[in-house]
């Protein structure tokens, strides 16, 4: 096991998909810095701080961890290195899990590229911090637990789809999955119940204005009972959604979301762990 995480780390730190998707994130987190920070130059009254954008890159997650893993681990089979470790003798279960840790470990750098890109950047930009440390520590956390989550779901794909394209597709659709199903699980939990009152003036015959007022009229799409409870629950437990939660800063069971994370990763490398020892690899 020490053998085959050492050769993967070393060849994380030759990878050229593992750079330009870390490259690609700080340069999303410079960008996004200088870019508020111009627009709290060029309109008066604009609110900044350093926290507003800390998050941004978690959105992205999804589709770093899809390019990432499916190109990582798609290499070593396109190239042999799966099938030559086993014939050295490695236990395929030690394969698996040097892979999936090796993985974890390029996807959080590349997560964490975006920060440091953030607090080195838009920090001595603004000077501004407003939210509480511990809460934006906590955040912190949660997106790293997410991060791992979604690196054994991609890595459970590229370790049992040994064609590395096909691979790569498959992955990058289930991260578009992801995005998408969020979005809309939020848009449906957001709906109002009511839709407010509408206040309208007309003129009458006579030339009298009057004031009309229509009643709150209820929203038919608004989720109620054991349906409304089920959305909630794929909010909190996708790692999509988890992701546009810490995005937008929002969560509000951000204690539950690090154990649904942890459950997904062990229940997703516990079945990639059991179909990749019965794999047939040539």
């Amino acid at each position: 096991m020490n053998k085959l995480l050492r050769a993967g780390f070393a060849r994380l730190a030759k990878s050229r998909i593992f750079w330009i998707c870390t490259a690609v994130s700080f340069g999303i987190g410079l960008i996004s810095s200088i870019t508020r920070y111009r627009e709290m130059m060029d309109t008066a009254g604009y609110s900044y701080s350093m926290e507003d954008i800390l998050f941004t890159n978690c959105i992205f997650m999804p589709i770093f961890s899809a390019v990432f893993a499916g190109l990582f681990i798609g290499t070593e089979y396109s190239d042999g290195t799966i099938r030559n470790k086993l014939i050295a003798g490695h236990a395929r279960s030690a394969v698996y899990f040097s892979n999936i840790i090796v993985c974890s470990a390029g996807l959080l750098l590349i997560h964490l590229a975006n920060i440091a890109a953030i607090v080195c950047i838009g920090f001595p930009l603004t000077r501004a911090v407003k939210a509480p440390a511990p809460g934006l520590i906590l955040l912190g956390l949660v997106s790293l637990a997410a991060v791992i989550a979604l690196s054994a779901i991609f890595s459970l794909m590229s370790m049992l789809i040994h064609n590395k394209a096909g691979c790569c597709v498959a992955a990058l659709i289930l991260s578009f999955i992801f995005l998408v199903s969020a979005m809309t699980i939020e848009g449906r939990l957001s709906s109002p119940e009511y839709y407010p009152s509408i206040t309208a003036s007309y003129t009458d015959e006579t030339g009298e204005t009057k004031v009309e007022n229509t009643e709150s009229i209820k929203n038919p799409n608004y989720l109620t009972g054991t349906k409304r409870k089920v959305y909630e629950f794929l909010y909190d437990f996708l790692p999509g959604c988890q992701m546009l939660q810490i995005t937008e800063q929002s969560p509000k069971r951000p204690g539950i979301l690090p154990l649904y994370s942890l459950f997904i990763t062990a229940v997703t490398t516990a079945c990639g762990v059991l179909f990749f020892r019965r794999k047939n690899i040539n």
